[in-house]
């Protein structure tokens, strides 16, 4: 079940409202003998994970049955949920030496939020208190790795928290819904404080000077016409590192035509790719013909299809600077905690 992008904070009765945590989504399917974390492309991140792993399976030790758990895995900092570049170099680990050094120098842990299934029954049917009762129950005294996300029916605390905080944004609930799975639903809405979003690659250009590997990937989204349109490009945001693990992720994939519905104009030589790579992008805004101003790149999105990029519309970033004046009314719930627009011109593109 996935958010819908609100773009006005909900009031009234019948609402709670989490973190949006900067992880890695997952479905955490557990039992004593086996864990596996599954993303939201159907990829098993066990592996790369194994301080996760392993306090689930403690967890399912200790309740001694299996239960699927949804949730965000997030890299900690400071014993406290931290930002997706901490977390996002550990996707592609595979040699055992590696994962285990990774482990240790950024340390993961789930933040749970939701409980679809207990001892093989599934819950999805139960409104959201319900489970939220099931599911804080489930983790009382649960091992460090795993935790119960923060929910609390006070909006206007929990966005302000996340602006000052530096959060991307809140998630709002409402605590009456099933859980649908598959589903993007409206009794989910994603309130959006800062312009984050997923983008295709399309292509990338030739380096510049002694900058090695690439100068700037192309990005695109997919229309309701599955043809992927061009939103910008970028260069800012790359270390060394996460250079070279883009080019060579990249490489394999060019071919010889712009997959772009209208080809961008670019000052040094592109390279066009098949579009499969999704990449998490940090930008001021979005332009009257949607095209990013000063886009930042954050990281390769290994865990989204790239078939499922679409623009967003515009949330709640207006909220961003200011306190969150909404209308609050406190709901009874078992939480515990605070818990078609013009066609822009072809454009000349290049690496910054």
């Amino acid at each position: 079940m996935y958010a819908t992008i609100g773009s006005d904070v909900p009031t009234g009765p019948g609402w709670t409202f989490e973190p949006k945590y900067d992880g890695m989504r997952a479905l955490a399917f557990v039992t004593p003998t086996r864990v596996r974390l599954m993303t939201r492309n159907g990829k098993d991140k066990a592996a790369q994970f194994p301080e996760v792993v392993d306090a689930l399976r403690a967890l399912a030790r200790k309740i001694k049955r299996s239960a699927l758990l949804d949730g965000e895995v997030t890299a900690l900092e400071r014993n406290q949920p931290g930002h997706f570049q901490a977390l996002q170099g550990r996707f592609h680990l595979k040699g055992a030496a590696d994962i285990a050094n990774a482990a240790r120098e950024s340390p993961a842990a789930m933040f749970v939020f939701d409980i679809l299934a207990d001892r093989g029954e599934s819950l999805m049917s139960l409104p959201w208190t319900t489970r939220r009762g099931r599911l804080e129950a489930l983790l009382r005294n649960a091992p460090p790795g795993i935790r119960v996300s923060e929910s609390s029916p006070n909006g206007s605390r929990m966005i302000d928290r996340a602006r000052k905080s530096g959060w991307e944004g809140v998630i709002a609930k409402r605590i009456a819904a099933t859980y649908i799975p598959g589903a993007r639903s409206r009794d989910w809405l994603k309130l959006k404080l800062q312009h984050r979003a997923e983008f295709v690659v399309g292509g990338f250009t030739e380096p510049r000077r002694t900058r090695q590997f690439l100068g700037a990937v192309l990005l695109g989204y997919f229309d309701s016409d599955g043809q992927l349109r061009y939103v910008g490009h970028t260069g800012g945001g790359f270390d060394r590192e996460s250079l070279r693990e883009t080019y060579e992720r990249l490489k394999p994939l060019e071919q010889p035509h712009s997959p772009f519905a209208e080809t961008p104009r670019t000052n040094e030589r592109a390279h066009w790719v098949k579009p499969e790579v999704v990449v998490e992008v940090k930008f001021a805004e979005l332009t009257s013909d949607n095209k990013l101003r000063q886009p930042i790149f954050l990281g390769i999105r290994d865990d989204k299809n790239a078939s499922d990029v679409h623009l967003e519309r515009e949330s709640i970033q207006r909220m961003a600077k200011g306190r969150a004046e909404v209308p609050n009314a406190r709901v009874a719930s078992p939480t515990r905690g605070e818990a078609k627009k013009p066609r822009a011109r072809r454009q000349r593109v290049g690496r910054p």
